[in-house]
Formats: C-alpha cells, sequence, structure tokens
C-alpha cells in the first residue's frame, strides 16, 4: 500500500540536541500532515519512545552489510563521523529505495552538521528536498553542499538549549522542510499515479480492453531527453546559440545550463551518474584548466569521467581553456603574480572579485593529456560504440581568445589541439576540426547538431534535422 502523507526523515544528535529534535518534530507535525521520523547519528545512545531510529539500529544494519560491528561512543569526534556517515547513508539510502523518505531535515553544530551532510549528499539524489538548520551556515558552506542540492539555514544561536529565537529558525526550518516535502511527495505520486493508469489499461479485459490500452498511452508523453550543457560567461553565446537550437530540432528536450565553476561540473557529473541526464555538450572544459594549474573553481581530478563511464552521447569542446580563475587580484599566487624572469603571465579582471590568466601553451599541453585520459579512462566497453564525439574551435576559445582581445595566443591554441588529438588518435573518439570560434553561432549549432545525431543514434532514430 503506497503512502498517503510524506515521511520527513529528522536527523540529529540526539545526545545533544533531542529537546530541540523533538521540538522541531512537534512543529513539523504541527503545519501539515506529514509523518517525522527521528534518526539518532550522536555518538552516545539515546533511549526515547520518540526516537524512530536509535543508534542501536546500526549494529544490526553492520551485521546485515557484513561489516564490523563497532562502539560508536568510545571514538574520538573525526573517527565516530568517518564511521558512522557511510553507515547511516546506506541506511538513508535504504529507506530512500523503499520509498519511506521524501525528505531530510539535519540540525546541528559543526560535528553534527558534517555528518548529517555527507548522509544527504551519498543517500539521497539530487532532487530530492534537503535542508540543515547549522551554527556553520555563515561561512563557506561549499564542503558540506559539495555538488548536491542541500539547502543550509543558519542557526543564528547555538543550538543548545531552547529560546524564544532558536524556536523562531526551528519552526521556520519546519515550515520549510514540511512545504518542500509535500511539494516532492505530490509530484512522485502524479507520476506514479500516470504510471498506474497505463498499467491497469495494459491489464484489462473484454472489449474495453482495446479502447484502454491506447488512450493513456496517448496521454501519457515519453519522459523528455535530458541534456546538460556547460557554460561560462565567456562562453554564453556559444552555450546559449546551442540550447536554442536543440530545443528547436528535439522538441519537448529539457536543457540543462551548468556554470563551469566547479562545483557546476561537479553537479553535472553527479547527475550523469545518477542517470539524471541523457546527454551532455560539455562546450566548456574550463574547469579542468584550473585542475591542472591551480586555480580556484576545479571540478576535481574526476570531471568527464561519469559520461565516460556511462557512455552516454556527448560532444565535447574545449570552451575557456585559455583561462585559469582566481579571486581578487591579490589572492593570485605569487608565483603567477611575480613572474620574475619568467614568461610574463597574461591577466584579465572579470570584476572585482574575479581574476583571469591566460593559460600558456606548456599549460596547455598538460591540459588536453588530462582531457584525453578522463575522455579514455573506463571506457573498456565501448568497442565500436563510443558516443563522445569532440569538436574543435580553432578561431578561438572564449571571448578574449580573439584576434582583437588579450587572450588570443594562436601558438597555445595550436598546442592545445595537437596535443588533444594526438592522445585520442587510434580511439573511437572523432575528432572534428572546425575554422570558427566557439562563440560563433554557427559552431554552436554544429556542435549541437552533432550531439542530436549521437541521441538518434542512441535511441534509434534517424532524423534528416541531425544530418
Amino acid at each position: 500500500m503506497p503512502p498517503t502523507i510524506p515521511t520527513i526523515l529528522l536527523l540529529g544528535t540526539c545526545d545533544t540536541k533531542l529537546s530541540e529534535l523533538l521540538f522541531t518534530k512537534s512543529r513539523i507535525e504541527k503545519h501539515t500532515l506529514c509523518q517525522v521520523q527521528i534518526m539518532d547519528i550522536g555518538r552516545n545512545p539515546v533511549t526515547h519512545d520518540k526516537i524512530t531510529f536509535p543508534q542501536e539500529i546500526y549494529s544490526s544494519y553492520f551485521t546485515s552489510l557484513k561489516r564490523p560491528t563497532v562502539e560508536i561512543k568510545t571514538l574520538d569526534r573525526t573517527e565516530y563521523i568517518d564511521t558512522l556517515a557511510p553507515y547511516a547513508a546506506s541506511f538513508v539510502s535504504h529507506l530512500f529505495t523503499e520509498k519511506k523518505v521524501h525528505a531530510i531535515l539535519g540540525i546541528g553544530g559543526s560535528c553534527g552538521t558534517a555528518l548529517a551532510t555527507q548522509v544527504m549528499r551519498d543517500a539521497l539524489p539530487v532532487g530530492v528536498p534537503k535542508l540543515m538548520v547549522s551554527t556553520m551556515a555563515s561561512g563557506d558552506v561549499g564542503p558540506y553542499i559539495g555538488e548536491t542540492d542541500i539547502t543550509m539555514m543558519y542557526s543564528v544561536v547555538d543550538i543548545a538549549g531552547r529560546n524564544r529565537l532558536l524556536e523562531r529558525v526551528l519552526g521556520n526550518a519546519a515550515g520549510a522542510i514540511a512545504g518542500m516535502a509535500r511539494a516532492y511527495f505530490e509530484d512522485v505520486a502524479s507520476k506514479s499515479n500516470q504510471v498506474l493508469a497505463v498499467t491497469e489499461a495494459q491489464t484489462g479485459s473484454g472489449q474495453n480492453q482495446t479502447q484502454t490500452q491506447t488512450a493513456p498511452q496517448s496521454q501519457i508523453q515519453k519522459d523528455p531527453i535530458r541534456i546538460g550543457i556547460t557554460m561560462f560567461g565567456v562562453t554564453t553565446p556559444a552555450a546559449t546559440a546551442a540550447r536554442e537550437h536543440l530545443e528547436t530540432i528535439l522538441p519537448g528536450c529539457e536543457v540543462y545550463v551548468f556554470h563551469a565553476t566547479g562545483s557546476g561540473g561537479k553537479a553535472m557529473e553527479r547527475l550523469i551518474s545518477e542517470d539524471q541526464l541523457d546527454a551532455v555538450l560539455d562546450l566548456t572544459t574550463t574547469e579542468i584548466a584550473d585542475e591542472v594549474v591551480g586555480g580556484v573553481l576545479s571540478a576535481g581530478p574526476t570531471r568527464l569521467c561519469a559520461a565516460t563511464k556511462k557512455n552516454i552521447p556527448r560532444v565535447l569542446s574545449l570552451g575557456a581553456c585559455d583561462i585559469v580563475n582566481f579571486g581578487t587580484p591579490d589572492s593570485v599566487p605569487s608565483i603567477f603574480a611575480h613572474a620574475g624572469g619568467q614568461q610574463k603571465r597574461v591577466f584579465h579582471p572579470h570584476n572585482s572579485t574575479v581574476t583571469l590568466m591566460r593559460t600558456t601553451k606548456e599549460e596547455c599541453i598538460r591540459i588536453a593529456k588530462v582531457i584525453a585520459t578522463n575522455l579514455l579512462e573506463g571506457n573498456a566497453g565501448w568497442e565500436s560504440n563510443c558516443r563522445t564525439k569532440v569538436i574543435l574551435p580553432l578561431g578561438g576559445l572564449s571571448l578574449l581568445d580573439t584576434p582583437q582581445n588579450s587572450f588570443w595566443d594562436p601558438l597555445a591554441d595550436r598546442a592545445l589541439f595537437a596535443t588533444l588529438e594526438d592522445e585520442l588518435r587510434g580511439s573511437e573518439i572523432l575528432v572534428v576540426r572546425d575554422a570558427r570560434p566557439i562563440n560563433d553561432p554557427g559552431f554552436a549549432v554544429a556542435a549541437a547538431d552533432m550531439l542530436c545525431g549521437l541521441i538518434r543514434q542512441h535511441r534509434g532514430e534517424r532524423g534528416s534535422s541531425a544530418e
């Protein structure tokens, strides 16, 4: 029997935050019809009839996972988090798979936030409501959020004893998560009802069977093709033109544009891994330049790897690989800012908080090698069914990399192109040269058409618009 109301999982350390957790639970239940289950992620075991999943639940779960049972309370803080988080995440993932969780809310200080957000990141896919009320939410929350959609709420005061201000913050959080859970639950229920209608029609009998088999099918559209596009400020014209063209030649497709700021690339990689993207137009691979050279907007060493492993249709280009990103001018490492007798570096102030540095020929060679490695690693199952193509914008990599602008460096660009071609030679990946700059509308359309062809081929379709 499917659930009739959403279930919210409330995470917290019951040995230090039980009163606040119980208050939050009561506020959620007051707002709307929601079931609230408290899960204890504390170090010391607590017994209370309102705790749905006490710490003891993990002992039996460790056994079921064939992992060693540990005495959580004997561990120091770091060991406690490192040990408990993966087990808790596995348990929450199981609850989600069983459709027993529709949203998650955590409250905590530094340790509680680190633990709860790791559980959220590892256990639940993007799109499932996640809210963290934390004393740490006014600073750098990047490590807590990662590439996911966790919403952070600052508690203002420490979560250590109830007072009117904290109760107001927790009450607001209760209202927020209740609304998110309800919206998510209704959306999931609506889709489930559509599937049920089709199933019932297909299993009908008698003369009504013929009539009902086709009617619901015509009402239920196929899920739209979900396409990811990477974009930066200096490749916006290319991404915009490509998106508009894809929406024209693939009616009904959903285009997700990712800002290639490190977190954007990580988010796209995660969605690919979760099968939430069907194809990728990876126009802007600048995050790899930051990873190689040492900029601040790297997406990590595994950028590109998810699509390689999934072998989804992908067209890749080298947008903004002429750029390495730093913060304010005084934040640029001295090795670059004060080159001394070395080659002079070229900088461009993007705005008051972002400083761009032009990549050199040597750096471009290294960037190309990393791109090739990540395109090829893990593709043993491709054989002759490779769904990746590369298109090179010979006329320039960004709005700054044109003859009239400061980052124009044909020698560096040629080294980038030639190295990537050399590294991919003999593989199944087709590399196409295009004389136009990346932001030329014709280049963007050509890249989009190339991707459309891969999509149609992958889906066993043929269309003249993709030829």
